[in-house]
């Protein structure tokens, strides 16, 4: 049997995965974003790339879309891995003959710190530790982590159990906090602070300069920090991107670096990026792509910290090199005739938000007595809120154009979320073509699907407030 074909489907997400530069919780924000469900983990990435679980139908659709996989090969990868879980096959995530270090690293071992027994255990300490007068939910505690709430649940009672935090309750909400009263707490604090405390403390100091828009960490530091294996970071380095027409203070900056430095025991590195965005483009909101790694995300004071794995300028958080990217497609895309570029009162976004949102209510009401009608208007919708989208900057789709450009405008300058327009398209199609196996669609399938869509429609709502006419 040729290799590829024999490949379990945890082997393919994991060594595709890999081929793209992705970390565990990268590929989980993703796969968050474009189903539309927030609830989605590194912690159950790591059980389907290990074989103690192997991803249903829905979710192999959308790791099809983000990892760019035929879903032919991932159906023939999951049946692999249930035919092999059937046989009794203990499924470990790569070579077989990889050492026992290595092995409990592809299991979600934490490269940065192998202290702990997850990162989700070292998420909730940096999260409780580093903010000790705040008590935190488990849905708050999961959302800092990057874990789920069982996951979170699980873990802040064996934290609990060894004194290291409290819990309370408040009617059914459990809250949790640091046991401040407890000596212990003083050094794995500390310990907290110098690993996964880094993103809190670097927001928190270069956050008081003024000027700066948003802070990335990256190089060796961020590197580990994703779980990519390598030699230990001799320094930390950060990147800043200063607010659109403004130059923070190079020595308001130093001293942000030192104090850091003075709190992690370990060298500060920070550039400033240089790049503004097109003038017909300043203001606008970044698209909410995914490659900056939240993993896990500890609170900080101004902008957000985002880890970004690779060390040069494009691993920042997506600004201007985001938007001109997203142009180039555009323009192409006009250039081959298959987008128009128009003005004046119709270029306006709000009366297809309001069809959209029309739409989804429709499908709500009408799901329980016919799934198919409430995909259709699901469907309707979607296609809505990417003509609204693209209205707002005076484009539209020309007749004639393939059905998929839509989608590649979206995608291009918003972010992978966008990429249910096309998923649904192609549904759609499949919908209205009798000799496709599985053209039928059942309410579950769109009762999933509908809260993504309506997240879909507040992403594109918030976006237009500032896009400008193409130009």
């Amino acid at each position: 049997m040729n290799t590829t074909e024999a490949q379990t489907i945890g082997q393919i997400i994991r060594r595709t995965r890999l081929e793209l530069g992705m970390s565990q919780y990268v590929l989980a924000d993703r796969l968050a974003a474009v189903s539309g469900k927030p609830t989605m983990g590194r912690d159950r990435v790591a059980r389907w790339e290990r074989g103690s679980q192997v991803p249903r139908n829905e979710w192999r659709q959308w790791l099809s879309a983000v990892l760019d996989v035929p879903t032919d090969r991932l159906d023939r990868g999951a049946e692999v891995a249930r035919r092999q879980n059937r046989l009794g096959h203990a499924l470990v995530t790569g070579s077989t003959t990889a050492s026992t270090g290595t092995a409990r690293r592809a299991q979600g071992t934490p490269a940065l710190l192998p202290v702990f027994r997850s990162r989700v255990q070292a998420g909730i300490l940096a999260a409780t530790l580093l903010n000790p007068s705040r008590a935190f939910s488990l849905s708050e505690l999961a959302e800092e982590a990057g874990g789920s709430l069982a996951s979170v649940s699980k873990e802040s009672k064996i934290l609990e159990e060894a004194g290291i935090l409290y819990t309370r309750y408040e009617g059914a909400i459990r809250l949790i906090r640091a046991a401040t009263d407890k000596p212990m707490l003083s050094p794995l604090t500390e310990l907290i602070r110098v690993t996964y405390g880094v993103p809190q403390v670097i927001g928190e100091e270069f956050g008081r300069a003024a000027g700066v828009a948003q802070i990335a960490l990256t190089g060796t530091w961020a590197e580990r920090f994703a779980g990519v294996a390598g030699p230990e970071p001799e320094s930390i380095q950060v990147r800043l991107i200063p607010v659109a027409d403004e130059h923070p203070d190079v020595r308001e900056l130093r001293a942000a670096a030192h104090r850091a430095e003075a709190r992690l025991h370990r060298p500060v590195v920070f550039s400033v990026a240089t790049k503004r965005p097109p003038a017909g483009q300043r203001g606008r909101r970044a698209p909410r792509t995914a490659t900056a790694a939240r993993v896990p995300r500890q609170r900080s004071h101004g902008p957000v910290v985002h880890i970004a794995p690779q060390s040069t300028p494009d691993a920042m958080p997506p600004t201007a090199e985001a938007w001109a990217t997203g142009a180039d497609v555009i323009a192409r895309l006009n250039g081959g005739g298959h987008l128009e570029l128009f003005s004046g009162p119709s270029a306006d976004s709000r009366p297809h938000f309001e069809v959209a949102a029309h739409h989804l209510e429709s499908a709500e009401r009408v799901l329980a007595s016919s799934p198919e009608s409430a995909f259709v208007l699901m469907y309707q919708a979607a296609q809505a809120i990417g003509t609204g989208l693209l209205a707002a900057q005076g484009l539209r789709v020309a007749a004639g154009s393939p059905g998929d450009v839509l989608g590649q405008a979206a995608v291009a300058q918003f972010g992978p979320q966008f990429r249910q327009l096309e998923l649904l398209r192609q549904r759609h199609l499949a919908m209205t073509d009798p000799s496709w196996r599985d053209n039928r669609v059942a309410d579950i399938d769109v009762d999933g699907a509908l809260p993504a869509i309506r997240a879909l429609l507040k992403s594109a709502q918030d976006l237009t407030i500032e896009l400008n006419l193409f130009a």
